[in-house]
């Protein structure tokens, strides 16, 4: 193969032994002279450039990490969640979505005149106001020189600030949602009471059914619901809907007989079989979409919104002493119902205020004892983490069983799990059942932009003894009303919450 004639580089001895092994001195060494992607970003000159690199990573990463990122698309995708995004708006600004009705009329026959009879367009503007969002990390340069699995603090910052963009994102949507839902007064949104306890409360063993999945679907279709895009085959687009819930309340239908006789005769007969894989079946063509919520060790909320949980890592010497549950560390309760977040932009007016009321906790010991407690909203602190507690005594609690604790008895070890609860002591979480276009997702003109903050005397590269990296983001949120403001495509479903090794009598 000939050798082309590239200008050299090589010079001095390096030339004499190059020629000595065969090599024409007028060929360059691309190697050497290659632009590494660690150059490219070295030098102040480049910080833009390195910043940019990083928003583009953490933006990324939290998007692929956040639950809904398949439901997530942006306008005319037939997708649950709708994003918009305006390059001009800032923070509490407004981004319009418009929503048309569909006409009907008789039309006209043979020679009738057609221009007295033409109908109108009615269309309907919907605004999702923006707000910022910011938050970040920080460190000493004492920790700034030491390494951690093999990553420098800069690896590390964008990891951590990624999971929380992704984890807020995922949570404020699943909190917009579930809060519209229980407080539109236009319509309804919400199933529940369909149990077979007293007043239709739902006992432990009234887990989810496919009967709950066809009625959520059919309630969808009443309130103006348009069938989402699930995808295809390579002829056609396939309708249908989506059923989202926690897989805690996803597991009864793995008992139910209906869905257990259908995956056991129409799927695969191999290891890929439901039963084994762990996936869910469509059924009535709803896609089942399950959440699998981890405890992990963050100083905060942990759940989600449709599965509010409370984990003890330390003893809790008596839980109903004034703001026993939670911590002040951290957001611990932010995920109950009564606890007040502030999503961007308000959520839209069909979120409204905190939804008031009373609440019950169910707290369950590692010895598997258990205690049924009470909470209004005012008795949630100001920092979102702490709640404080109202004994529900034995004879109003609704359970009969051996194993729970007396009324005296408030004291949990570590490792104690505190989960929503009905007035009867039924661990609830929530499912949402959504069809095209249930929520905008309105993002300004920035999204996961990277900030910076350093203190105190620096070095001489100008290296701050404290420094701080952190991601702001403009974005709302809020569920799309049709012309006749309804809010039709989301229904939030009260289901039962399976605990593992929880065992709970009720008459």
């Amino acid at each position: 193969m000939a050798i082309k004639n590239i200008p050299g580089n090589i010079g001095g001895g390096a030339l004499a032994n190059a020629q000595a092994a065969g090599i024409d001195g007028n060929n360059v060494d691309l190697k050497s002279n290659t632009t590494s992607y660690a150059n490219l970003l070295q030098g102040q000159e480049n910080s833009d450039l390195r910043s940019r690199l990083w928003s583009e990573l953490v933006s990324r990463d939290a998007r692929e990490k956040n639950v809904f990122s398949k439901f997530i698309g942006g306008e005319g995708s037939g997708k649950p969640i709708t994003e918009k995004r305006d390059l001009s708006a800032g923070g509490s600004d407004k981004i319009t979505f418009t929503t048309v009705a569909p006409i009907r009329g008789q039309g006209v026959r043979g020679e009738e005149i057609l221009k007295n009879a033409t109908d109108t367009l009615d269309f309907g503007t919907f605004n999702v106001e923006i707000d910022l969002v910011r938050h970040a990390v920080s460190w000493t340069q004492v920790l700034k020189l030491m390494r951690f699995t093999g990553k420098t603090i800069d690896q590390l910052s964008a990891e951590v600030m990624s999971e929380w963009m992704s984890r807020t994102e995922q949570d404020q949507i699943q909190y917009a949602l579930r809060q519209i839902c229980l407080k539109n007064t236009v319509g309804s949104n919400l199933i529940s009471g369909y149990g077979t306890g007293a007043n239709g409360a739902l006992k432990y063993v009234d887990g989810l059914s496919t009967d709950i999945i066809q009625e959520a679907k059919q309630a969808l279709i009443a309130n103006g619901a348009e069938p989402m895009n699930t995808g295809g085959d390579e002829n056609q687009e396939i309708p249908g809907y989506l059923f989202f819930a926690p897989d805690a309340c996803l597991r009864p239908l793995r008992s139910d007989p209906d869905y257990l006789e259908a995956i056991t005769a129409a799927d695969v007969r191999s290891a890929d079989n439901k039963l084994y894989s762990g996936s869910y079946a469509k059924w009535d063509n709803n896609i089942i979409a399950n959440h699998n919520v981890v405890i992990d060790t963050a100083r905060g909320r942990q759940g989600s919104p449709l599965l509010p949980t409370f984990y003890a890592y330390s003893a809790i010497d008596d839980a109903v002493a004034a703001n026993a549950l939670g911590g002040a560390d951290g957001d611990y309760v932010a995920n109950f119902r009564g606890v007040e977040i502030n999503i961007p932009g308000g959520g839209g007016v069909a979120m409204g205020t905190n939804d008031n009321g009373t609440y019950h906790i169910l707290g369950i010991d590692t010895d598997g004892k258990v205690a049924l407690y009470s909470y209004t909203q005012a008795s949630v602190n100001a920092n979102k983490g702490q709640i404080s507690l109202t004994r529900v005594t034995q004879a109003n609690d609704g359970m009969n069983g051996t194993n729970v604790k007396g009324d005296g008895d408030n004291a949990f070890s570590a490792g104690a799990l505190f989960v929503q609860a009905n007035s009867i002591g039924t661990p609830i979480g929530y499912a949402l059942a959504m069809g095209k276009d249930a929520l905008y997702f309105a993002k300004g003109s920035i999204y996961g932009e990277q900030i910076f903050h350093y203190d105190d005397f620096a070095n001489s590269g100008n290296e701050a003894h404290l420094s701080a990296v952190g991601v702001q983001s403009v974005y709302g949120m809020a569920a799309r009303h049709d012309t006749r403001g309804r809010i039709p495509g989301v229904q939030l479903v009260e289901v039962v919450r399976q605990v593992p090794g929880l065992s709970l009598g009720q008459p």
